[in-house]
């Protein structure tokens, strides 16, 4: 995440920044991105960078969770209209995420950025998983145990972590497909699986 000095920085100048880094994480895939394309896109000198962030890696974790407020209130609209059901939760999520978070001008930028993120690079999602805890938590506060087979919390644990697994993983390839049908579509149906079970 951003060190102080970036904080501080005139909205103006940050703007300019991550605009740059948003354009540079577009252009080519992760490990070939520079940093020097970033600072001189940005005008600003190479130094000035590492007073700002830890790393380019660090940066694109910033520019990950830019919507987070974004998303935050997305989830807690759906919580709050929810009637227990994780499914329905979990298709209202997806939905929201799509339609208010990474819509627009957004969702081309981020299509971009997830097209060429390697999808085995997982130390970038690791980061992002430790921002996610109280999200969580207030998605299980807010489920229906009652019509769930769920014989422990560890079960209730396991099937969260499975839903929400499938959801910003559909999420991601939502962002980079050309159908947003066929996306919603298939994302339905690993839902169903969840929900029924495969054997027979």
């Amino acid at each position: 995440m951003p060190k102080e000095t970036f904080l501080k920085l005139p909205e103006e100048k940050k703007n300019k920044i991550i605009k740059a880094a948003k354009k540079e994480f577009a252009r080519v895939p992760f490990e070939q991105t520079s940093i020097k394309n970033i600072v001189e896109d940005a005008d600003i000198a190479r130094g000035s960078f590492y007073q700002y962030f830890e790393s380019k890696k660090d940066l694109l974790i910033y520019i990950l969770s830019e919507n987070k407020d974004t998303i935050e209130r997305a989830i807690n609209n759906v919580l709050e209209k929810s009637n227990g059901d994780i499914f329905s939760m979990y298709l209202d999520i997806y939905d929201a995420m799509i339609s208010k978070c990474f819509n627009g001008m957004n969702q081309d930028i981020y299509r971009k950025i997830f097209e060429n993120i390697k999808t085995g690079d997982e130390t970038i999602y690791e980061d992002m998983e430790k921002k996610k805890k109280n999200v969580l938590k207030r998605i299980k506060n807010s489920i229906n145990k009652n019509n769930l087979r769920i014989e422990d919390e560890m079960d209730y644990d396991l099937i969260i972590q499975i839903l929400n697994a499938i959801t910003i993983s559909s999420v991601v390839k939502s962002i980079k497909s050309p159908s947003k049908e066929k996306a919603r579509e298939e994302f339905l149906k690993k839902i169903e699986f969840v929900k029924k079970g495969i054997i027979k």
